[in-house]
């Protein structure tokens, strides 16, 4: 038998993957055990087993047993260095989640790294037969095509099904995503490596079942060990099995798998809608409506037909959508498969059109995914690919537009550069900013160059090759288009909330501090007030300066019946310098919530006309004026109810019964009506909402917001129902109010949507004012 434990090989690969494990610690969210750490270590350590176990056992072969028990050592071996090498990262940055991030390791790269030296063992006697000048490689070669292979196979169900995560036999997990911070339960990874668990039990009994012959070849002898024979084959069978079941326990799921539990199918023109049974059959009608409507505007703005037939699967809820495709948070497209991947939403959809403009982009993209990017799009450009959708399918309900939001980023010192943003480094901004400043610079590159200079650009041309120009010229050209874009205090301020974010890799601990925020909501939504601070101080050990940590123990106070515990945690934070933007506001706003609670009306009033003076977010300002105008009795109880909530939270049960109390005292304020109508809007509930909607705007409306928003939900509500007598009157009412002229934009693509094209007599109120 060969000398391993002087075996030179075993010490090399030991150091090769400490200094690889080492030296990739020091990268943003690789420092210490996590998702990151472990999918990283998936791709290293097996691969690493399985070469050195391989050339230890071709250059002097073992008994099959011996070398598979060889293979196991030298993974375990590896695994136990890379977890010491992951948990001193992690002393030296602080900890996370160190039970999870070391259970993540262990099911992970842990048991990835075992099996692959027990494919290297194989790799290693099967090298050992062919001739000596060839062993070394035919045995690395061997011993790779495991883990390799089990690449191969996740990018295929990758590309040939709506899968984005994968369970695999040597890497382990890869969740999907980078957004989707909150990866969920371990049980689907867990049960995976039961399979694993069951194939090296089937190794280790092949190998027990092997003898070598009277002839001193390797043969099979079942016959001598009918018991080992049998664990054999159970063994076999049990991980045959797992992987069998794999859709049922949540492993991989084909096409067919997801559209056969989804149930239900209808078609609109070129949109084949396949939907939860849980959505209902209207819903889905609609959606697949919408969806044709929105091909013939992105067709139109890029100047080129999309694919014959489009196909969204619309899933009823996140948790459904994470079940079966992995995106549980983020919506997908993949234009390559002409599919959209959806959960069910308020109409308009909002985000539809951004994802059909993927797939239409397609169409003139080059590369087995029709994306763009370097080598053919084989490299996907992520600034590029979003940059496209955003431009041709723009938030149709902003005060300004992308490119205003761009030009506040500018004024800001926020706005990346072109040689960033154009590439993976793109992931290194945060999400809102980049998407913001992709979409608007092709927007500019679209109004100075056409359509198909866009076209050009996504389909795989250099960007100076399109545009004739250097990309520093290029850049301070659109810097120059944007520094002409004139801007509010207020829009500068609200931009400063929105884009003066930290990125994914700039965080700490996102993905457990993610997790651990939406428990806390979890608990307080259910009343567990003691519970929610429990969790929220997990929270605050990893980050004390978390903004959203530090406001929602003020909320547990403030649901508790300590305001003033809760008052003077939003005072110190609205006063903290270094605390965001976003968050001083909010904290400032929470305040003034206490104080409408407790009846302090015209102190809360004073700080909501401040914060109003602060932002030029429609939705924001709409709200501020709700609360500040929220007249003495039944209705401050009504809106605290609904927007507040009392010790319990707040509740749309009770609100409604106060809100409709409130409409019978005062028949000529509209304002009851339209939060009764908005709200069952959002419930799904379109006829009715019509019904006080239509009620609210003949009576009187706080202006210009709420007023505004009314038009619009009643623009929305009536081409929902297909009233489009209704609708026209909505729309040119609010064609002639004093709108910016990104929301007029937005007024006139959804109208078109609804089957209202611009005629004469609307096209009097249609220049921005």
């Amino acid at each position: 038998m060969l000398p391993f434990s002087r075996s030179r090989g075993l010490w090399f690969g030991l150091a090769l993957a400490f200094l690889l494990l080492a030296g990739l610690g020091f990268l943003p969210q690789l420092g210490g055990p996590g998702y990151e750490a472990a999918l990283v270590a998936g791709l290293v350590l097996p691969s690493i087993a399985a070469v050195t176990t391989a050339l230890e056992i071709q250059a002097r072969p073992p008994l099959p047993l011996a070398a598979v028990a060889r293979g196991i050592y030298v993974g375990a071996a590896l695994a136990g260095l890379g977890l010491f090498t992951t948990l001193l990262h992690g002393m030296r940055v602080g900890l996370c989640d160190p039970r999870e991030g070391t259970l993540l390791f262990v099911l992970g790269p842990g048991l990835g790294a075992v099996l692959g030296g027990a494919t290297g063992a194989g790799a290693g006697l099967v090298a050992a037969a062919v001739r000596p000048r060839w062993s070394k490689a035919v045995a690395t070669a061997l011993s790779l095509l495991g883990p390799l292979g089990g690449i191969a196979v996740s990018l295929i169900r990758f590309y040939t099904s709506p899968m984005v995560f994968a369970y695999d036999p040597y890497f382990g997990y890869f969740s999907g995503p980078l957004y989707d911070t909150v990866i969920g339960s371990l049980w689907p990874l867990a049960t995976y490596r039961l399979g694993t668990v069951a194939t090296l039990a089937a190794a280790i009994a092949l190998a027990a079942l092997v003898e070598r012959g009277a002839d001193g070849r390797l043969a099979l002898f079942p016959a001598k060990r009918p018991g080992i024979a049998l664990g054999f084959l159970l063994a076999l069978g049990a991980s045959g099995l797992v992987t069998a079941f794999g859709p049922a326990l949540g492993h991989y799921a084909t096409g067919r798998d997801i559209e056969r539990a989804l149930g239900r199918r209808v078609s609109v023109g070129r949109c084949d809608v396949v939907h939860s049974s849980a959505v209902p059959p209207s819903d889905a009608r609609r959606l697949g409506a919408e969806c044709q409507a929105h091909l013939t505007q992105i067709e139109r703005y890029f100047g080129a037909s999309g694919p014959e037939r489009v196909k969204v699967l619309l899933f009823a809820s996140e948790a459904e959508k994470a079940r079966w495709m992995g995106a549980g948070r983020t919506y997908i497209a993949k234009p390559w498969r002409n599919e959209v991947y959806i959960q069910g939403a308020a109409y308009p959809h909002p985000v539809l059109g951004h994802e059909l403009a993927h797939v239409v982009a397609g169409s003139f993209a080059k590369g087995p995914f029709r994306v763009a990017g370097p080598l053919g799009g084989w490299i996907p450009d992520p600034g590029r690919i979003e940059g496209v959708a955003v431009a041709a399918a723009p938030n149709e309900n902003d005060q300004l537009s992308v490119e205003g939001w761009a030009a506040a980023q500018l004024e800001l010192g926020l706005l990346p550069r072109l040689s960033n943003l154009f590439r993976l480094g793109f992931f290194g901004e945060p999400a809102a900013r980049a998407y913001t400043a992709a979409g608007a610079f092709v927007r500019f590159l679209h109004a100075e160059l056409g359509a198909e200079a866009v076209r050009r650009w996504y389909g795989g041309e250099s960007l100076e090759a399109v545009t004739k120009m250097s990309l520093s010229a290029l850049e301070r050209r659109w810097h120059e288009r944007l520094r002409a874009v004139q801007l509010t205090e207020a829009e500068l301020a609200t931009a400063r909330a929105r884009f003066d974010r930290p990125a994914f890799f700039e965080r700490r601990c996102p993905r457990v501090i993610d997790r651990l925020a939406g428990l806390a909501a979890m608990k307080l939504a259910v009343s567990d007030i003691e519970g929610a601070r429990e969790t929220y101080a997990e929270l605050l050990a990893l980050d004390a300066a978390d903004p959203g940590a530090r406001l929602g123990m003020a909320t547990c106070s403030a649901r508790a019946g300590e305001d003033d515990q809760a008052e003077a945690v939003h005072a110190a934070l609205a006063a903290d310098s270094a605390a965001p933007a976003w968050a001083r506001t909010v904290a400032l706003e929470a305040r003034a919530d206490l104080l409408l609670r407790r009846g302090e009306l015209e102190a809360a009033r004073s700080i909501y006309a401040e914060l109003a003076q602060k932002t030029a977010d429609p939705d924001r300002l709409r709200t501020l004026d709700v609360k500040r105008l929220a007249p003495p009795g039944i209705g401050r109880d009504a809106i605290v109810m609904l927007l507040i909530g009392d010790a319990d939270g707040p509740s749309w049960d009770v609100a409604a019964a106060k809100l409709g109390e409130w409409s019978a005292l005062d028949p000529k304020d509209g304002l009851p009506e339209y939060l009764l109508g908005r709200n069952l809007m959002g419930r799904g509930r379109m006829r009715h909402a019509a019904e006080y909607l239509e009620r609210a705007l003949g009576k009187r409306l706080p202006e210009p917001h709420v007023r505004d928003e009314a038009l619009r939900l009643r623009l929305v509500a009536a081409c929902a129902e297909g009233d489009t007598a209704a609708a026209r009157r909505a729309r040119d009412a609010l064609l002639a109010r004093d709108l910016s002229a990104a929301r007029r934009e937005g007024l006139q693509r959804f109208s078109e949507r609804c089957g209202l094209p611009m005629d004469a007599a609307s096209s009097a109120f249609a220049e921005p004012r």
